[in-house]
């Protein structure tokens, strides 16, 4: 069986530094004024922050739990407290649900594009850009 190859931002940068690290015209991180650790904690930094919002299964099960949870809480009250009976009080507690799952997403890559846009580094990225475009 083959081993499966991750493929992602960090791995995507660091494969290709490997490859070609030893090439005459590659770009070498002291020209751009950082050093290998500088690039490996800033690549895993932004990996964790990509990666932080989860695998889509993961955000599919917390919208679902977040769509289902209003449902429960009006089944807790009787029928007739429900405004439109039993229909429209499930109805509006979806509503509820799903304008709470996509809140909750929302902020949540908000958040994400914050701490990239506080975590971005232009020297960094210069260098990144340039071994991700090398050949």
């Amino acid at each position: 069986m083959k081993d499966s190859i991750l493929n992602d931002f960090e791995h995507s940068v660091s494969n290709k530094i490997k490859e070609f690290g030893k090439t005459d015209g590659f770009p070498i991180p002291e020209d751009y004024g950082i050093t290998k650790q500088l690039l490996d904690d800033y690549l895993f930094d932004k990996q964790a922050l990509i990666d932080s919002l989860g695998s889509e299964k993961s955000q599919y099960t917390q919208a679902g739990i977040l769509i289902v949870l209003p449902v429960i809480i009006a089944a807790a009250f009787p029928e007739e407290s429900l405004p439109g009976g039993a229909l429209g009080g499930s109805l509006i507690s979806i509503a509820i649900g799903i304008l709470l799952a996509l809140l909750v997403a929302g902020i949540q890559r908000l958040v994400r594009k914050i701490r990239l846009r506080r975590l971005y580094d232009a020297k960094i990225e210069n260098y990144i850009d340039k071994v991700l475009n090398y050949k």
